[in-house]
């Protein structure tokens, strides 16, 4: 079956389950990297908010774990509830600098594959990657809702980036605290048996860090001292793999001869493993121990 006739049938579900106060189609929209999306638009009679729920992931789960249509009707209707419960808070929000600078936080993204949006917003250029800013709106240990700032709400602040940058670091360790873990729990997020590694690697000692929630967690290689000390426990330097914008790999860089195959290992999990959308780089990093700083491989 294909997305669109999945799509159809998913819509249909959810418009028996909506009832006629609702009138429920099939919508696409197309993100910052002109990658397409399919979702299931939600407009509501005498509302003037009609909410998209994107279902590529679900179609996936359906393709590869043989998901039930009933459960992904089920599993966007809740996406829809909570977006609602998100649009409603929002809404209810106080949006002035005293009371959400102790909820911004900072991300990374792509500077390439996000160049309209970097266009809109405050962001600091990071290695070949952005540091942008977000407010946290709501939050669990599988969710998690944010605002983007923009530069008209930088403006409405009247703060400058270096202040954003300052209350990130102060807040995102603390409110999306890191983790980290092997690479079997990696494999098994994306519903393989293993990553595609060369033999010469698949002994190496490789972790995987992300954040608590597990979402745009590779920011957590920004929190301050953090690598400092693993390095020093580890007492090498440190390659660093961008395997998206929710985790990194890390390897000890004890080994030099498998450098030559990390640059194929990224190439080939963004190709295989990761949403267009959610390709943070291609670069290998390294974070060289005596200098305490992150290098890219040109530099190496």
């Amino acid at each position: 079956m294909e997305l669109k006739e999945f799509a159809g049938i998913v819509c249909e579900g959810i418009q028996k389950e909506m009832g006629e106060d609702f009138h429920i189609c099939v919508t696409s929209d197309v993100n910052e990297i002109a990658s397409e999306r399919t979702g299931i638009l939600f407009m509501k009679k005498q509302s003037d908010i009609s909410p998209a729920i994107f279902i590529d992931d679900l179609f996936e789960d359906y393709s590869k774990q043989g998901k039930d249509v009933e459960g992904v009707v089920r599993e966007v209707i809740a996406r829809y509830e909570k977006s609602m419960k998100t649009v409603r808070s929002i809404h209810r929000l106080n949006f002035d600098w005293e009371s959400s600078r102790k909820r911004v936080i900072y991300r990374l993204v792509s500077r390439h594959r996000n160049r309209k949006m970097l266009q809109t917003m405050p962001y600091i250029p990071f290695l070949d990657m952005a540091i942008t800013f977000h407010v946290v709106i709501g939050i669990d240990d599988k969710y998690m809702q944010t605002v983007k700032i923009d530069h008209k709400l930088q403006e409405q602040w009247n703060v400058s980036v270096e202040c954003l940058l300052k209350m990130a670091e102060n807040n995102t360790e603390q409110i999306l605290p890191f983790e980290i873990y092997d690479m079997e729990r990696l494999a098994a997020k994306h519903g393989y048996e293993h990553l595609p590694f060369e033999e010469e690697l698949r002994d190496t000692n490789m972790i995987v860090m992300t954040n608590s929630v597990g979402l745009y967690g590779a920011s957590a290689i920004l929190y301050p001292g953090l690598f400092e000390a693993l390095a020093q426990e580890l007492e090498c330097d440190i390659y660093v793999i961008p395997s998206s914008v929710h985790e990194m790999i890390l390897i000890p860089a004890e080994n030099q001869s498998v450098y030559a195959e990390l640059s194929l290992m990224i190439h080939e999990i963004n190709q295989r493993f990761v949403p267009s959308d959610e390709v943070l780089s291609e670069q290998v990093y390294v974070f060289v121990r005596e200098e305490n700083k992150f290098i890219t491989r040109e530099k190496i």
